[in-house]
């Protein structure tokens, strides 16, 4: 599987900027990505007709046994809605320095989304 990288935007600009002019079209098969870094947005636009639920990924383990840390699924985002997901702390990075996010839902078409730093 090769996830699809969403690259970040910065939001440091006195004029603002609009998320849906900078977004991408979400990976609905095999995910995305997007590099960690501490207080890190993900907007994701939902334009379809149907609710479509982020799961984010998590690599790490706890204990003597290295029990697995459950994933995260974020609350589902209704058709025609947006929901802003994060910051995400150092427990969502994976070993190759990014966040994984997978896509659950009929297969979202118009699902966009726009990963913001501050």
């Amino acid at each position: 599987m090769a996830r699809t990288a969403i690259t970040a935007s910065t939001t440091l600009t006195e004029a603002g900027i609009d998320p849906t002019a900078v977004d991408g079209a979400i990976e609905a098969t095999d995910g995305n990505s997007f590099p960690w870094k501490e207080h890190r947005l993900l907007y994701v636009l939902n334009g379809d007709d149907a609710a479509v639920t982020p799961t984010f990924l998590t690599p790490g383990t706890v204990g003597r046994q290295q029990l697995a840390v459950a994933d995260f699924a974020g609350n589902a985002i209704a058709a025609g809605a947006y929901k802003i997901y994060g910051p995400f702390g150092p427990e969502f990075r994976q070993a190759d320095g990014n966040v994984y996010v997978n896509w659950a839902g009929t297969t979202p078409v118009s699902v966009t989304a726009a990963v913001l730093d501050a």
